[in-house]
């Protein structure tokens, strides 16, 4: 089995770029929000408007969808982040109990061994 390494500096970098992800794409969805579907089509001079109507419709779903997937990234960002910056504090506090727990298990061992000597 190969070693595993656990590179906290690498993570933690990781994380630093997901969270500024995070923001550009709340950015970026704010901008979305904003564009105006008021001038995509011009209604004709005479007859019904219902190609011209659905246009229009089909543009704003489009711009609301795609908005919606914006600020979805922007989510995502964000968790992997806060995901990555807990895995970090969890690694921690799980090294520093293992650590003890190791420390532990060798006092309890040499304690033994030294009754076992007699000493």
């Amino acid at each position: 089995m190969a070693d595993l390494e656990f590179d906290r500096a690498a993570v933690g970098v990781s994380a630093k770029k997901d969270w500024t992800d995070s923001e550009e794409f709340g950015r970026i969805g704010a901008v979305a929000r904003q564009i105006s579907i008021v001038g995509i089509a011009k209604n004709l001079p005479e007859g019904p408007n219902e190609g011209v109507q659905s246009l229009r419709d089909a543009v704003r779903n489009y711009r609301d969808g795609m908005k919606d997937v914006i600020f979805e990234f922007s989510d995502a960002c964000a968790v992997l982040g806060s995901g990555q910056e807990k895995a970090i504090a969890n690694y921690d506090k799980t090294e520093a109990a293992n650590g003890n727990l190791f420390i532990r298990d060798v006092r309890e061992g040499i304690a033994v061994l030294s009754e076992r000597l007699g000493g």
